[in-house]
């Protein structure tokens, strides 16, 4: 895969207003699927999809406490400096 489409594919993985928002709460700090799931009031099998797809794009990973699996960015001032780059100009 060229530099290019991994750029592109981070970039569509991050190109979903859930997965934005995901991501806002993952630069804070870490969480449960159940902590995003209350946080940005969506259900569990929606916040799971959209984790999954920011994790197969490098974007998250997640640790296992108990039963429990933990979100976290691998990257979070790569992301925090993304976002800002791109509402800087709007």
């Amino acid at each position: 895969m060229s530099r290019n489409e991994v750029t592109a594919s981070y970039l569509k993985a991050l190109g979903h207003p859930v997965r934005l928002m995901i991501a806002r709460e993952l630069i804070n700090g870490q969480k449960c699927v159940g902590e995003v799931e209350s946080t940005l009031n969506i259900r569990q099998a929606n916040a799971s999809q959209h984790l999954s797809i920011l994790k197969i794009n490098g974007i998250v990973d997640c640790i296992r406490k108990g039963n429990l699996k933990c979100y976290f960015l691998k990257e979070p001032k790569k992301i925090e400096q993304l976002l800002d780059i791109l509402e800087r100009y709007q």
